[in-house]
């Protein structure tokens, strides 16, 4: 469940106001007043709350169990929610899963006791729908090894943001400066990591470090999202881990190059064994859409069917796979490495000089090898792989672009995104020369088994158009990016 919620603080003796004149809201209903006690648990050194992340058991209330809570933005999280069961401090083993990446297996145990006397209000619209809840909450906190403390706080949840300002602004409360109340109770010991504020004239260290910490949450974050299977979460995680292996090739002179050379290569199986599982969604994807455009009379017997059973399988086994790789002792390897290193940066002398001076080089480097790339297309014995390398090379020189952003985003601007097109145009074409690999090997098992391989011969023939035509696109997008006004220390 995704909610959106903001969290005031208010004195003991706070009245509340009357909301319907708050935005939209004509009318309220309530209060329903409930008790709620949870225990909350971390590992011993706080590794979840200091990630926002909020993991607990509670009675109480119509949503009593197991709940853990994700951010997602400000003043959004998600949440995941599992029965009580029987066991009250052992989480469950699925639960417990979900926050691994950020536990590196480390034990759960209980880190403080919230107990809460809550009043909820439904507030209403002309219409009497439900489109906000307030809560009055009264909160007393038992930590384990310290003395109880108690406060009060309103918490406001709505999905339309207007409504929630509204109300936020109706109440006149002040806006709580914690964003949970096991932030609230456990205090600076569950603060968040301080991130990196660039400067107007960074170093190459700080635009390093922001750059490498941001892909590696997106890894943890899309780590969730695979094991719950929600969409996209294996392509993000593909993404951020290729963007965090690209990054560390172009800050490999900021850094030990014998540590980077490591985490690349662990980086580089990671991104791997996300790939089967992300190419049969595309492929299912895009079968699906080519089959519905087909003329009835060309789809003969069942191929759709086949086709569909055939890329599932093919799914299932990849995320059997990715679930395998990110449940085992190398992933939490890796993810440890990467914390030992991103806590400590193994910084050159290089990394403390100006980003705008130091980080140019490698854009210059990554433009160059692209060029080169497609000069060696013309002439070369095996054009399919000449077009690949101009792929991979422009994926690199995008990423590049990606990475210094924050120093040269304007001055890089129109050129990076005429490079992403040439990288997309090239990866249409790729997609096209695996999709048509793929159907053949189906229509020739198909022909085999005495089905008929007419659609199969269809589909192959119109994937070897649509990579015809994606070839015929890059030459335009290149003769487009060449004319591209870069800055001069690119040519």
């Amino acid at each position: 469940m995704r909610e959106t919620e903001r969290k005031y603080e208010a004195p003991a003796d706070f009245t509340l106001p009357d909301l319907t004149s708050a935005g939209p809201v004509s009318a309220t209903a309530g209060p329903r007043s409930s008790d709620l006690d949870a225990t909350y648990f971390d590992t011993a050194d706080l590794r979840l709350a200091r990630a926002g992340i909020t993991l607990r058991r509670r009675t109480g209330g119509d949503d009593a169990g197991w709940h853990a809570k994700l951010p997602v933005a400000p003043d959004v999280r998600d949440e995941i929610r599992f029965p009580l069961g029987r066991a009250k401090t052992k989480v469950p083993a699925d639960l417990a899963a979900l926050v691994r990446s950020h536990t590196l297996g480390a034990p759960l145990t209980p880190v403080v006791r919230i107990t809460t006397q809550r009043d909820e209000w439904e507030l209403q619209d002309a219409d009497g729908t439900t489109i906000a809840l307030l809560a009055d909450d009264k909160v007393t906190a038992h930590p384990l090894d310290g003395t109880p403390h108690s406060w009060r706080e309103l918490e406001i949840e709505a999905t339309d943001l207007d409504v929630l300002a509204a109300v936020g602004t109706a109440l006149g409360a002040t806006p709580a400066k914690s964003t949970s109340k096991l932030a609230q109770a456990l205090g600076e010991r569950a603060r968040p990591r301080k991130r990196v504020e660039l400067s107007a004239n960074p170093s190459a260290a700080d635009v390093a470090l922001t750059y490498l910490l941001t892909q590696t949450a997106a890894i943890r974050a899309n780590d969730t999202g695979i094991r719950l299977d929600t969409d996209d979460s294996v392509h993000q995680f593909r993404v951020a881990s290729r963007r965090l292996r690209s990054a560390l090739r172009v800050f490999r002179p900021l850094l030990d190059a014998d540590r980077v050379n490591a985490l690349r290569a662990e980086l580089k199986w990671l991104g791997g064994v996300a790939s089967p599982a992300r190419d049969a969604e595309v492929l299912a994807d895009h079968f699906a859409a080519e089959l519905k455009e087909l003329p009835s009379e060309d789809v003969l017997g069942k191929v759709p069917a086949q086709i569909d059973a055939e890329l599932s399988r093919t799914l299932a086994d990849g995320r059997a796979e990715i679930l395998s790789a990110v449940d085992s002792d190398r992933y939490l390897a890796l993810l440890t490495d990467l914390d030992a290193f991103l806590a400590d940066p193994p910084w050159t002398k290089r990394a403390r000089r100006p980003a705008a001076q130091e980080l140019r080089k490698p854009v210059v480097k990554a433009w160059r090898t692209l060029e080169a790339s497609v000069r060696a297309v013309e002439g070369a014995d095996d054009r399919d792989t000449a077009l690949h390398q101009v792929r991979k090379d422009a994926k690199k020189a995008r990423y590049t672009a990606e990475v210094v952003a924050p120093v040269f985003g304007k001055r890089l601007d129109r050129w990076g995104k005429k490079v992403k097109k040439a990288q997309t145009v090239l990866g249409v074409r790729q997609d096209a020369a695996v999709a048509r690999q793929a159907v053949r090997e189906m229509g020739v098992r198909a022909h085999l088994a005495g089905g008929n391989g007419f659609t199969y011969g269809v589909l192959y023939a119109r994937e070897g158009e649509r990579g015809a035509r994606a070839e015929e696109d890059f030459t335009r997008v290149w003769r487009k990016l060449l004319g591209v006004k870069g800055p001069r220390w690119l040519r």
